[in-house]
């Protein structure tokens, strides 16, 4: 399973609760990379983060607030 970049948990998307599973090496390669937006393969919708909410949308900074926040 893949971990989300920012909070480090299984990135699950938010939209449908499906596992991210990257489509392809690229994909993989640009969850590291916050510029560039991603979309969850099983749904179409932009990946938002089921733990964090972070967005992976290539404009959002990472969400670390929330109940699950570093302190």
């Amino acid at each position: 399973m893949i971990n989300c970049a920012y909070c480090e948990r299984p990135l699950i998307c938010d939209a449908c609760q499906s596992p991210y599973v990257p489509p392809n090496p690229q994909q993989y390669e640009a969850l590291w990379h916050p510029d560039v937006p991603l979309s969850c393969p099983e749904c179409g919708s932009l990946l938002v983060c089921h733990w964090c909410k972070t967005s992976y949308d290539g404009l959002s900074e990472p969400n670390l607030e929330g109940p699950d926040a570093p302190a």
